[in-house]
């Protein structure tokens, strides 16, 4: 068997130099040619699995690999910076829009036709430093070939694609959160809060940075704030997204970092907070991270948890709520709910 160091591909992922091996030349011509875009010749950094692949049919074999080469991409990156399963595009200037949604809500769909009309950063993957900058992911594009057959894609290189080729240098502009098929409403702007908790499940090692809530809501404010797409069909809605990049930025909301400390001892029937990884507050919203779970809250939630800086118990957090937000004949039931919510999400524990 050939080698498959011989015939490596090395290509610019995320602002990482991966090889990609190849068995032989004809599979690192049709490597090179899909990755035309991100070839470098700097020396590979990293180099991508390829156990497993030897006998495969190309299309299967390529789309493998691609996924691979991203992931190598995103463990040498883990920890220090913002990545997101997102497309993006990016205009002449360099001003990038990321689009984020979960599996099935068109992510390539939306990019493909965006990158007929703004250069192609990525359709899978953004990458995003602390300053903003766009590392580009020109990958090929998975496109499913026999609807029976879903998992069965084929990889498309940009350029066969029809795609415009993105400025060397982008920076993060607008971030994008696709929700097709929840009406027709078009682009709505967005809290930070309300963007972090949706954004948060499509990251991919966040917990790995040192304060994850607070540096996602910097870059969320940085580049001028997230919106959601209520949306059927992407075609519809494509001037305003692209007209998003030149509007104004909206003004910054400041934000308290609530950062994790080690919570004092309780007495039994004290509440107290649960160990949290980061919290940031934002007006009447606070998102809280436990684990690699962020949780929006607000009102009586939100009251509850900063009141919980020190332990306390139930009649004392019911004096709290009632001098923030007014009397009321069943705050103490509205307290027992609030907490019976706030416990069942791990966000608080009662000793004894």
């Amino acid at each position: 068997m050939t080698d498959p160091v011989l015939h490596a591909v090395v290509v610019r992922v995320l602002g990482v130099a991966v090889a990609i091996p190849a068995h032989d030349a004809l599979a690192a011509s049709r490597l090179r040619h899909q990755w035309a875009r991100a070839l470098t010749t700097a020396p590979a950094e990293v180099v991508a699995d390829a156990s497993g692949l030897v006998g495969m049919e190309p299309e299967q074999h390529d789309y493998t690999m691609t996924s691979r080469v991203t992931l190598r991409a995103l463990e040498a990156t883990a920890g220090t910076r913002l990545n997101v399963h997102a497309g993006a595009v990016a205009d002449s200037a360099g001003r990038a829009l990321a689009v984020v949604g979960e599996s099935g809500m068109g992510k390539t769909t939306a990019i493909n036709a965006l990158a007929r009309r703004l250069g192609y950063l990525s359709d899978e993957t953004v990458s995003v430093s602390p300053d903003l900058t766009v590392h580009p992911h020109a990958k090929p594009l998975s496109v499913i070939t026999d609807r029976s057959r879903p998992d069965n894609k084929a990889s498309v290189s940009p350029d066969d694609a029809g795609l415009l080729i993105a400025p060397e240098h982008a920076t993060l502009r607008r971030i994008v959160l696709l929700r097709r098929g929840q009406g027709n409403a078009g682009l709505v702007p967005l809290t930070t809060p309300q963007a972090m908790v949706e954004i948060v499940p499509q990251t991919s090692s966040l917990v790995l940075l040192g304060h994850p809530l607070l540096t996602l809501g910097e870059i969320i404010e940085g580049c001028g704030g997230a919106f959601a797409l209520h949306y059927e069909e992407v075609d519809d809605h494509l001037d305003n997204l692209i007209h998003l990049l030149s509007e104004p930025d909206r003004a910054r909301c400041p934000v308290i970092h609530h950062p994790p400390v080690d919570p004092p001892p309780a007495d039994p029937g004290q509440w107290s907070r649960h160990p949290w990884l980061d919290a940031v507050q934002y007006d009447d919203e606070l998102v809280v991270m436990v684990g690699d779970t962020a949780h929006l809250l607000a009102g009586l939630g939100s009251t509850i948890w900063l009141a919980l800086a020190a332990p306390m118990t139930d009649a004392g957090l019911v004096a709290v709520a009632e001098a923030e937000h007014g009397p009321h004949p069943d705050a103490g039931a509205l307290i027992e709910a609030a907490l019976a919510e706030l416990h069942g999400h791990g966000l608080v524990t009662q000793a004894g």
